[in-house]
């Protein structure tokens, strides 16, 4: 191959991957659940609460975004513990939620938390059930740049009679979309205690 034809070989290869490069597309933002974020249950109050992010106050402005609606979870939890009985099997949901910034620790929306007893399924002992209803309504800036979604996390325990905590779970879901407004949701998880 003579020098003229090398060279331009050459030069379509490096015309080739550069129009292959710019027609890459554009990077998605894929939401994540901030790195510092932890759960903590407190099973005799039913409390579960998150650590090591920031709610960011939003002032209402015309750029803002008001988003409301309902979160439904329910939870399955196989009792593979042989538990004494008595116990009481306590459990709660965190739905934290809107623009997330996890670079930041912060989070443009709100969080919300709800808290029952689990139900022991008389035709089934070893089974019981958690159903919790969470509504919201958050305001947070409008930035396109910005990721949305939700972080779920759900807890369930088992407690004696005297309140000791006998065994407990806590679970966090990756990032989910952000619900249509005035939209109903619903989740399902499992769990064992």
């Amino acid at each position: 191959m003579s020098l003229p034809r090398i060279l331009i070989v050459a030069l379509l290869g490096v015309a080739s991957t550069g129009a292959a490069f710019g027609q890459q597309a554009a990077a998605t933002i894929v939401p994540q659940v901030p790195s510092g974020l932890s759960f903590a249950f407190d099973a005799p109050h039913g409390q579960l609460t998150a650590t090591g992010f920031a709610l960011k106050a939003t002032p209402k402005t015309a750029s803002s975004t008001r988003t409301t609606g309902t979160i439904e979870v329910s939870l399955s939890i196989n009792l593979v513990t042989k538990f004494r009985r008595g116990t009481t099997f306590p459990c709660a949901i965190l739905v934290l939620g809107g623009q997330l910034d996890a670079a930041n620790q912060k989070v443009d929306g709100g969080l919300e938390t709800a808290s029952g007893l689990a139900t022991v399924n008389p035709s089934n002992p070893s089974t019981a059930t958690c159903v919790l209803t969470i509504p919201y309504a958050w305001t947070f800036q409008t930035d396109a740049t910005a990721s949305t979604g939700l972080v779920l996390a759900f807890a369930a325990a088992g407690l004696s009679e005297d309140g000791a905590t006998l065994r407990s779970t806590v679970q966090v879901t990756g990032v989910d979309a952000l619900p249509a407004t005035g939209s109903t949701t619903t989740f399902s998880f499992d769990a064992a205690l």
